[in-house]
This record gives C-alpha cells, structure tokens and sequence, in this order.
C-alpha cells in the first residue's frame, strides 16, 4: 500500500502527535468500555471478546 500522506519537516513531529493520540484514544476506549461493563451492558467477556478482535483488526491494519 502506498504512503499517500506527505511528509515535511516535521515527520518525527507528526509521529509523536499520531502516537500520543493513540494512547489518548486507547485510554477514552478502556474508560467507556469500564463504564459500559458497570452498568451491566456488556459482560467482561464480551468486552474481552470485543477488545481481542480490535486488536486483531489492528494487527492486520499494521501488516500491510
């Protein structure tokens, strides 16, 4: 797959930026997730169920 994103400059900048949101958005996933098994709307295991194909999805995203 082809890189369509330029890069100046500041590509180590960007890349810091992209992976602080990351770790943002991982956090914000786990809190709702937290909330949603609390109030009895999913059980942990199918959140354990949930969480294990999105990082599978990611895997894959990540291999190509």
């Amino acid at each position: 797959m082809d890189d369509d994103i330029e890069r100046n400059d500041n590509g180590s900048d960007d890349d810091e930026q992209f992976e602080q949101m990351i770790v943002e958005n991982s956090i914000l996933l786990h809190s709702i997730a937290a909330v949603l098994v609390r109030k009895g709307i999913l059980t942990q295991e199918e959140l354990d169920d949930e969480m294990d194909k999105l990082y599978e999805e990611m895997e894959k995203f990540d291999e190509e």
